[in-house]
């Protein structure tokens, strides 16, 4: 038994060096669209209002200039289009990760903290897996490719969202979610759409429910299935199935709330199961990734990025956030349609390979009776 639990971490998953570096691509382009945050704005802040959390911030009130922030947002953009192009991507990933961690929490210290840390972390802990070895400018030596790596990563990451998840419950349970007396999720309803005015997409009908019953279910639902996430990080399968309802639990957040949690679709990524994508669909990505990242083209890939941090330094545009928005508003019907399709698109996605993982259950299942 004991040996399976050390084993568990570096056995745990299986996935190709094709798709560690799909990641790679994918999550730093991820994370040039929805994942650096201008706080600028920071220094013009008094200091008398700065009360950070417990953090590197605690013994300070010091608060940097501007430039220290804009330096700060062009250095975190350079990290992760080099990280992109696959040039010292675990170096460039740990100082993106530092940067963004001092000056999140120079945001965080003046009002609301977010829990998007967890959802960009993925970019320090894959940096330690063996996902520059293709599809790479500068692709990491076959005899320096630690095949352990291939693991452990998603492992940590799955265990770290998964202690996150349980920890949300508990505080729950602590909080009273399982008393009948009160009904927390109506509670929190209530105060998005009378006190902060989010009244959007399916607002009005969770409105006119007014059943004791359907809202203390939908409390025990999120208690329940919160914290039995603790146990999921140590079965790859179980930790795949809960994430489809993670993905149900934030569309119907988003349909309910009105919050977005978009940026959550980078964490999800990494636990997709691609051998269940159509053969003829994973050639194709692998066929014109293989196309990109043609050694040819280095000298282009390193113009390119010189260009684009030109373009930032000049004109405070960063061009993949700009061209990403502008293919969206052609399908924007609504103030949250881009995070419903996307939210609800991913949603579409996890229940087709579920269905996948299924029918190959069920022939699997056929072939052994035979």
């Amino acid at each position: 038994m004991m040996n399976k639990l050390k084993d568990l971490p570096f056995t745990s998953y299986h996935p190709s060096y094709e798709f560690l570096a799909f990641y790679r691509i994918f999550f730093s382009l991820f994370l040039l669209w929805i994942g650096i945050s201008d706080n600028s704005w920071i220094y013009s802040v008094a200091g008398i209002a700065m009360h950070p959390p417990v953090s590197i911030l605690s013994f300070t009130d010091f608060i940097p200039s501007e430039f220290f922030f804009v330096a700060c947002l062009f250095i975190m953009h350079m990290c992760l289009l080099l990280t992109l192009i696959g040039y010292r991507p675990k170096i460039f990933a740990i100082i993106y990760m530092v940067l963004y961690i001092v000056t999140n929490n120079y945001a965080y210290s003046f009002g609301k903290i977010n829990h998007d840390f967890i959802y960009t972390l993925p970019l320090l802990v894959m940096a330690f897996s063996p996902w520059n070895r293709v599809y790479s400018f500068f692709p990491e030596p076959e005899q320096e490719t630690d095949d352990l790596a291939k693991s452990w990563p998603m492992f940590l990451m799955s265990l770290i969202f998964s202690f996150g998840m349980f920890t949300a419950g508990f505080a729950k349970i602590l909080g009273g979610w399982f008393s009948m007396d009160t009904q927390y999720t109506q509670i929190f309803f209530n105060k998005y759409r009378y006190i902060i005015g989010w009244n959007d997409l399916l607002s009005d009908v969770y409105d006119g429910i007014n059943s004791k019953f359907f809202w203390e279910i939908l409390d025990y639902f999120t208690v329940i299935f919160e914290t039995v996430f603790i146990v999921s990080f140590f079965y790859p399968k179980f930790f795949r199935g809960m994430l489809i309802i993670v993905i149900f639990f934030h569309v119907n957040v988003l349909l309910m709330l009105n919050i977005s949690f978009s940026f959550s679709v980078g964490l999800y990524t990494l636990f997709i199961p691609a051998h269940l994508l159509p053969t003829v669909f994973r050639n194709k990505i692998k066929t014109v990734l293989a196309m990109i990242f043609n050694q040819k083209y280095k000298v282009i890939a390193i113009i390119l990025i010189f260009l684009y941090l030109l373009l930032l330094g000049f004109f405070n545009i960063s061009a993949i956030d700009f061209v990403i928005n502008k293919i969206l508003s052609y399908f924007s019907f609504g103030k949250h349609s881009v995070p419903l399709i996307i939210m609800g698109g991913y949603f579409l996605l996890a229940f087709y390979l579920l269905i996948r993982s299924w029918k190959n259950l069920i022939e699997k299942a056929n072939k052994t009776r035979k």
